[in-house]
């Protein structure tokens, strides 16, 4: 199959969300934009690989020498939530300083990459010469953890600044690239005498990708940033929606992981039937969020793939026996959509509650990491394997109407317009957050600046304000009159008025803007 028609659509989905087609008179720092989102489409395309292909250390090893076991595969899904959670309360004591650091360094991409390739070679050695020490099965899945935490966050600083639709457009791209590189390496690296190392190659490669990024340096020529984008989803519809992606990683892991253990198979099943569903869902996705983007609304057709997560795992409980291969296909497919939108879900969850940028680059990996622990502890069990198929059968069914009952809560907070994706961007209302965001920038306001405006508008005191940034309230005093000086007022309802004044605007400047693009 030629690859030139997916060629062009990726260099549509890139330049959708960056404007114009580009001409001879596109600016230096317009090029350098679009390179950036390509780059940043790229570098989320080999972070999904860590959590698609589990990091186990079982995984990496010639297949000689494995043996499809849930205790070390529970063990290492441990190793890598402990590593993950003392990673991010590392981050949380720190507070932001840490984490905007860790987002700017190549050293911390580069260092923990080439440890984690470092680590599955030292694996890939010692299957062959023999037993592979304890300390090194400990050690893989932690520098794993480390790595995707760092990756995590210098993802996310990296893409912060992208508003809601123009994420969804580049999410979408990555997650279409993943299964075109993830089946490239296999292809390049199917005949060496290894077992999974896309595992190691792909997020390491993702590094690649990150380091160029960091090295692209901003021109005083290039447009300027737009505003922090609001949330698309308010904070209820966003951690319900977070509860069903949950609901659906637990049952379709159960009948890929406890299926496997109870049969003895491998977990992966790659083939011409997968290759096909992917081919028509990973596109189809991306058309979506194009869709959107051009429509002026919200990126991520949210019950569209509810629905998709529902009838597989109905689907797959009636129809495993007869259609095992068909079923397999179907979950191994959706599933790396469901981690992207996991990511998206707890992303936007914390964007509408004001909490700081590089939380969810923390607790979205390490919720797909805890419902792999609970999938194989239910494998330590012991269970034969025709009660390991009920066990199986009766979790997706029971995760099936769990996420049944909660669509139909989703479409409810939906239609009572609760949800920002309805109010702000299909009904036309002000976004206030957006509003808030684009005030921030036009007075040159700091990030944390722009967060204290925000919540003091809602209407928190300082002390409230202090807990919830974990900071003292000298230093929340010392930002409110700080962007107080820069609005120029001198009371909170003086900044209320300010932020209210601006949000009047709001649908003149709309308006004119529609008149504009339509003459």
């Amino acid at each position: 199959m030629s690859l030139a028609p997916w060629g062009q659509m990726a260099g549509i989905m890139v330049a959708a969300p960056l404007g114009p087609r580009a001409t001879g008179s596109d600016s230096r720092g317009e090029r350098l934009n679009k390179l950036r989102i390509l780059l940043l489409a790229l570098a989320y395309a080999c972070f999904w690989a860590l959590f698609v292909l589990f990091p186990y250390p079982s995984n990496v090893v010639p297949e000689s020498y494995t043996s499809y076991d849930a205790a070390p595969v529970f063990a290492s899904s441990v190793v890598t939530l402990v590593t993950m959670a003392l990673s991010g309360g590392v981050l949380v004591a720190l507070r932001d300083g840490l984490a905007e650091r860790v987002a700017g360094s190549t050293m911390a991409v580069v260092g923990s990459g080439a440890a984690l390739l470092a680590c599955g070679a030292a694996l890939i050695v010692s299957a062959h010469i023999g037993a592979i020490p304890l300390w090194l099965m400990v050690a893989y899945p932690a520098i794993v953890a480390i790595y995707g935490v760092v990756a995590a966050v210098t993802l996310a600083g990296a893409s912060r600044r992208l508003s809601s639709r123009d994420n969804a457009v580049m999410l979408a791209l990555s997650l279409f690239l993943s299964f075109l590189i993830g089946e490239a390496i296999v292809a390049l690296t199917d005949p060496l005498p290894t077992g999974e190392i896309s595992n190691p190659l792909m997020p390491a490669l993702g590094g690649v990708f990150l380091v160029i990024l960091g090295r692209l340096g901003r021109s005083d020529s290039e447009p300027p940033s737009p505003p922090r984008p609001a949330s698309s989803l308010s904070g209820r519809a966003a951690a319900l929606a977070a509860a069903i992606l949950l609901c659906y990683l637990l049952g379709s892991g159960a009948f890929m992981s406890l299926s496997s253990v109870a049969r003895g198979e491998t977990w992966f099943s790659d083939g011409w039937i997968h290759c096909a569903i992917a081919l028509g869902l990973y596109p189809a996705f991306c058309l979506c969020a194009f869709a959107a983007w051009r429509q002026g609304r919200a990126g991520y057709p949210w019950l569209g793939f509810f629905i998709l997560c529902i009838a597989c795992l109905y689907c797959t409980a009636l129809l495993y026996a007869p259609l095992a291969v068909l079923c397999r296909a179907l979950i191994l497919s959706s599933r790396p959509m469901a981690i992207m939108l996991l990511w998206v879900a707890v992303q936007e969850g914390m964007r509408a509650r004001g909490l700081p940028w590089w939380q969810s680059a923390v607790v979205a990996p390490m919720l797909t990491v805890a419902v792999d622990c609970a999938i194989h502890a239910i494998g330590l069990v012991g269970l034969s394997s025709a009660q390991m198929d009920s066990v199986v059968n009766a979790v997706m069914l029971v995760t099936a109407f769990v996420m049944t009952l909660g669509m139909l809560w989703f479409v409810r907070l939906r239609l009572d317009g609760t949800d920002p994706a309805r109010s702000g961007y299909l009904a036309g209302a002000i976004d206030v957050s957006a509003v808030i965001a684009a005030l921030a920038d036009e007075h040159g306001l700091s990030e944390r600046e722009g967060e204290v405006l925000g919540l003091l508008y809602r209407g928190n005191t300082q002390k409230k304000i202090a807990e919830r940034l974990f900071l003292s309230v000298n230093s929340i005093q010392t930002y409110a009159k700080s962007l107080y000086r820069k609005l120029g007022v001198h009371s909170r309802q003086e900044l209320i008025d300010r932020v209210n004044e601006a949000v009047d605007k709001g649908p003149r400047a709309r308006g004119g803007a529609r008149s504009q693009g339509g003459g």
